[in-house]
């Protein structure tokens, strides 16, 4: 809603790290190998970034606005969070119904591509980012999937535990979420 736009815009990484936080509260198994392998991927996750923002290669030719928080080097923090959030929780949907490691390597993965597509259609609604042409080239959603599978595999390979209840539910309610911020858009722009 227009007199509601620019607060969402404010409010967004905020409630991106707040989340977080809250998921990642229910995680059953803290240890060192936790938090380096998620640590990583946060850490990768911005590296990517950084990488494809600077050189249009990757994903394309994009630019971050100011929906995602502060940045570093033209990517926001909390991009490397979504990176893990993504992760996780797609790994813990796919793990629910399989616990056979290529299978939940490849099918949080791909995963994550549906998401993606649909959050390259809701993010420069939100001032999160814009590609240049507007739509994001297919090489973006080839790299997101190798991203994911490495990532995935990561998970898989170090057995990190990604059973947790709220971060299913929560990668539901945002890709919910953004179908309904999708389509009002759609219709309201008849």
């Amino acid at each position: 809603m227009p007199f509601t736009h620019n607060l969402f815009i404010v409010i967004t990484p905020y409630t991106l790290v707040l989340v977080s936080i809250a998921v990642f509260s229910h995680h059953k198994e803290w240890n060192t190998k936790t938090i380096t392998i998620l640590g990583s991927i946060f850490i990768l996750g911005i590296m990517i970034e950084i990488i494809g923002v600077a050189t249009g290669k990757l994903f394309g030719v994009y630019e971050y606005g100011k929906g995602l928080g502060v940045k570093i080097a033209e990517v926001p923090i909390t991009i490397g969070l979504n990176w893990v959030f993504l992760t996780y929780a797609s790994n813990g949907i796919i793990s629910k119904y399989t616990s056979k490691n290529i299978p939940i390597i490849v099918g949080a993965a791909l995963l994550m591509v549906l998401y993606d597509i649909l959050l390259e259609k809701a993010a420069p609604l939100m001032d999160m980012w814009m590609f240049s042409k507007n739509d994001p080239p297919i090489n973006n959603y080839v790299v997101w999937f190798l991203m994911a599978l490495i990532f995935n595999w990561v998970i898989q390979r170090f057995k990190v535990n990604t059973q947790n209840r709220p971060a299913r539910w929560l990668f539901f309610v945002q890709f919910s979420f953004f179908i309904v911020l999708v389509v009002l858009n759609i219709y309201t722009n008849k």
